[in-house]
């Protein structure tokens, strides 16, 4: 790429004294580098006439050629570089469907107004298949609730979210507590077998020393919004997240209960490795862990 270069130089300036003033190089190194290419083609590039400066038939066609292949080159070396730009901005997120849904998109969208060059790519699955991708460097950071992490990541608690009975806004549900008796007896809608929101649950209970069997599930659906619709629609109640019924909330499609002397929170981690991260990947970790303005 060198010896085409300098031999376009020479042709372009038609004299390798020009050429050499240009380059910043001496007319000896230019001469080298033609004959060297001459060497290479096995013809003469350039008629060796001191009272004029002309490219014969084959220089002609290496010029040609040169000026497509440098082109070429450059465009290659621009567009390599620019992906490398756009990998070294890329984060990947994994969270669970909750977070991912309902929380994670602020955060985003916080991240984003601080660093615009950013891309950050979410991927949203339940709690083993983020920990999976994050294990097989997948992803570059999981945002999971439940369970503290195994020890293989470097697991932060972020938030501690508090999780409503969420019943139709209607009578009997308009009050503000639900005793245990008519939690035991009302017709629940929970999330699917092993989900985290489900498993928050459960725990809570068992340290309360509630039978879960004992609940009156009549649904399980793996969508908080399904559960949702159903709530609203009248087919019984739920145990969710405030973050995931907030705008029903408001709009009051929904209303919340407490229950009688029992306070259900879920714990939500950053998750990652234990590694050296790329300088947009420890910012955005860094943003998560922020009190002031990460977990939205």
């Amino acid at each position: 790429m060198r010896l085409l270069q300098a031999f376009i130089a020479i042709a372009d300036a038609g004299s390798f004294s020009k050429a050499a003033e240009r380059l910043f190089l001496s007319q000896p190194a230019l001469s080298q580098n033609v004959k060297q290419l001459e060497a290479h083609f096995k013809t003469s590039l350039i008629h060796r006439d001191a009272r004029k400066f002309q490219l014969t038939k084959a220089g002609a066609a290496l010029y040609r050629h040169a000026l497509q292949v440098t082109a070429a080159a450059a465009a290659m070396e621009e567009e390599m570089q620019s992906l490398q730009s756009d990998c070294e901005q890329m984060v990947s997120v994994g969270a669970t469907s909750v977070i991912g849904g309902y929380a994670v998109p602020c955060s985003i969208f916080i991240f984003k107004q601080k660093y615009p060059e950013a891309a950050i790519k979410l991927k949203l699955g339940n709690r083993r298949q983020i920990l999976e991708e994050l294990r097989s460097d997948l992803i570059d950071i999981g945002i999971v609730e439940g369970a503290q992490p195994d020890a293989a990541f470097q697991a932060d608690e972020i938030h501690a979210e508090e999780m409503l009975v969420v019943a139709p806004n209607q009578k009997p549900w308009q009050k503000p507590q639900l005793s245990i008796k008519e939690l035991l007896t009302a017709p629940l809608i929970m999330r699917e077998e092993g989900s985290a929101t489900r498993w928050a649950v459960e725990q809570v209970f068992r340290q309360a020393g509630i039978d879960f069997g004992r609940l009156n599930i009549v649904l399980e659906l793996n969508s908080v919004d399904s559960i949702k619709a159903a709530v609203e629609a009248g087919h019984g109640i739920s145990i969710l997240p405030r973050i995931a019924v907030k705008k029903e909330l408001y709009n009051k499609a929904l209303c919340s209960l407490q229950i009688e002397s029992l306070t259900i929170r879920q714990h939500i981690y950053v998750v990652y490795k234990s590694k050296a991260h790329r300088p947009v990947t420890a910012r955005f970790i860094k943003l998560m862990k922020s009190a002031a303005n990460g977990f939205c």
